[in-house]
Formats: structure tokens, sequence, C-alpha cells
């Protein structure tokens, strides 16, 4: 048996139609999230530049989430976690003057790719919030600890086997 939208829509039933290149989550967005503005963009370009990757992720994925995209800040958040293993092993594996350079490099390529990433869902956020100013910078400090603290752990989980595996590199 086949219900109508309107019968859909009595009962609790959203009928609209997905529509492709929107942000959909099966699970809604929590109210605490909601109650306060995301960052502004540039916030996680800094924080990556001063923390590290994952931090610049975490301040990503929380102003993605309070702005109403938590697929798409679940996304950056997975791209961040696998680009700092690849960069945690290539930086074991670089000798150390190289490796300073591919650091800098590194974090400058991040403080410039984090607020791309969210810059045009946080028009949209400002766009449906005109009063609204964003989240100060300084309360994503702690997202940058934890984020600092996040890249240690991925960097010795790479590390450790691969001194294991080959310890003429040590």
């Amino acid at each position: 048996m086949l219900l109508s939208s309107a019968a859909l829509g009595r009962c609790g039933i959203d009928s609209t139609p997905i529509e492709p290149g929107k942000d959909y989550s099966l699970t809604p967005v929590l109210g605490a999230e909601m109650s306060k503005p995301p960052f502004d963009p540039k916030v996680a370009g800094r924080i990556a530049f001063f923390f590290g990757p994952i931090a610049g992720a975490l301040v990503s994925v929380v102003s993605l989430r309070r702005a109403g995209y938590p697929l798409r800040s679940g996304k950056i958040l997975r791209w961040t976690l696998l680009v700092s293993a690849v960069m945690a092993l290539v930086l074991t594996l670089m000798p150390d003057g190289l490796g300073r350079l591919f650091g800098l490099a590194a974090e400058i390529t991040f403080y410039t790719v984090y607020p791309r990433l969210q810059e045009n869902e946080f028009e949209k956020w400002q766009g449906a919030n005109p009063g609204l100013l964003p989240s100060s910078g300084w309360g994503a400090m702690g997202w940058g600890v934890l984020g600092m603290l996040l890249l240690f752990v991925v960097t010795i989980v790479v590390a450790i086997p691969l001194m294991i595996l080959f310890p003429s590199l040590t």
C-alpha cells in the first residue's frame, strides 16, 4: 500500500527526496552542537599550522557539525587521519634536514587547505544566521591540543612497527 506525501507528513515522515550534493545524516544533529556558532574557517587553518593537521581537522569537524554538515565533517576527519599516517611514514623515512622542509611545507599547506574545505558551508550558515558572529578562535585551542596529542599517537603507531620491521632505520 502506497501512502501519499500528505499522509506521510501526518505520520511524521518527511517525504522530500534526497538531493545530490546536500549533506544528509541518518542521525539528527545534537542540540548541544547547534547551540554554538561555528568557528571562522581561518581558525581551522591557524590551528592546523600551529598544532598539526589533526588539530585543524578537529576544528573543521566541530565547525561543520555546528553549521549542520555532519557527513562532510566525517569525511574531512577520515582523510586527515590517512594523510597524517602517510605523512608520519614519510617523515620517519626522510633525513632530518629534508624532513624539516617537508614538515614546514606540509604546515603551510594545511594552513591554506582547511579554511577552503569549509568556506562554502560557512557562507551558507552566515546567510542563514546574519545576526550571529562566529565562535571565538580561542575556544578552538582545546581542540588544537587534543589534535596535537592525536598526531603524536598516529606517529607512534606508524613509527614503532616501521622500526621493528626495519631495525636499520634507528
